[in-house]
């Protein structure tokens, strides 16, 4: 997708300098910087910082991490790095779905380069499928439905390029319809305020932020056509795992009779589990809901504190949507709605 005219991508391999290069999302959208290493132990904890996110981004970024790290440290790769990389977060399945196509290869006798080409293919099939979600989403947002609510960041910062969620109001653009985005905010870390803000702006696409309390009421108010959402782990009987806040939207969005899709890869679809009840749930750091960083006038960055002194904090990044609260979940693979 584009920043500043100019055609990126989350993360992707450096063929030139022979190193991984990836967005450092926690600077934006204040700055832009690209990241190079050559060394896994920093992919790993751009994943557990947060530097890169977003279900498909993290598995392709796994994938590169294993790949260095088979080539700069093989002694390690199977006590060592990919239970690291496997530790990094718990909640998005792509992670460990990426380690498992890594340990794979390694077992069946690929090595040095080879390991580099598997995780380029891994992101660009992951590329591949966002596009094939696009299309099968602006079908979906093309019946008169132009007023969309995100929640979170499920753009191409969050899976390579293009997104999920993002895909078809992208294809729309792209397509010369003018699609307007309610942006929710998403506390704590704003990625939606920060990301998706920022990805729409890049792209052209008309957009308004919008605090997260009020998605409902502009629901009530008939100024949403439709909500789309990403994913970060779909159960088999089709729960999603997604930003915490997409739970209340479900709810909301059922009360007022709007459409509310879920995109997502197969990468992030998870047959071992039954229900979304069996999905593990990441609890994050208190200082996420008691602090904010920001950008002051002089451009420097700061965190305040937002909160009393000595209160706690509850902090689940995730909540769990019922299938039968999504209109559909749309994959590369086709659209698969709940039976009524």
């Amino acid at each position: 997708m584009l920043v500043e005219g100019r055609a990126c991508r989350a993360i992707e391999w450096d063929a030139t300098n022979g190193c991984v290069c990836w967005i450092d999302q926690r600077l934006l959208p204040f700055r832009f910087e690209r990241r190079a290493t050559k060394d896994p132990e920093d992919l790993a904890r751009a994943i557990e910082t947060m530097a890169v996110r977003g279900a498909p981004t993290i598995g392709a970024t796994a994938a590169y991490g294993l790949a260095l790290a088979w080539i700069v440290d093989p002694c390690r790769f199977a006590d060592h790095w990919l239970p690291r990389f496997r530790g990094t977060r718990p909640t998005a399945v792509n992670l460990f779905h990426a380690c498992d196509v890594m340990e794979r290869a390694v077992a069946e006798g690929l090595r040095g380069r080879r390991l580099i080409e598997l995780a380029e293919d891994y992101a660009e099939r992951e590329v591949r499928a966002n596009r094939r979600i696009g299309e099968f989403m602006a079908e979906c947002l093309a019946r008169g439905r132009r007023r969309i609510l995100t929640h979170c960041n499920a753009g191409w910062l969050a899976a390579v390029d293009w997104g999920t969620a993002t895909a078809g109001i992208y294809a729309l653009h792209r397509q010369g319809e003018r699609p307007h985005v309610w942006v929710d905010e998403t506390r704590p870390r704003l990625q939606g305020a920060r990301l998706t803000a920022w990805e729409m702006l890049q792209e052209g696409v008309s957009c308004t932020l919008l605090a997260d309390g009020a998605a409902a009421w502009m629901m009530a108010r008939g100024e949403v056509d439709a909500i789309v959402v990403g994913a970060d782990r779909i159960a088999r009987n089709g729960d999603v795992a997604n930003k915490i806040g997409t739970y209340a939207l479900s709810l909301a969005a059922r009360e007022h009779g709007i459409p509310m899709y879920v995109a997502a890869p197969s990468s992030t679809f998870d047959m071992s589990l039954e229900s979304g009840r069996a999905i593990p749930i990441e609890e994050r750091g208190a200082e996420e809901l008691l602090e904010a960083e920001g950008m002051d006038e002089s451009g420097a960055f700061r965190r305040v504190r937002l909160a009393a002194e000595g209160v706690d904090a509850c902090n689940p990044a995730f909540d769990v949507t019922p299938f039968q609260n999504i209109s559909a979940i749309i994959s590369e693979q086709g659209i698969f709605t709940p039976e009524r």
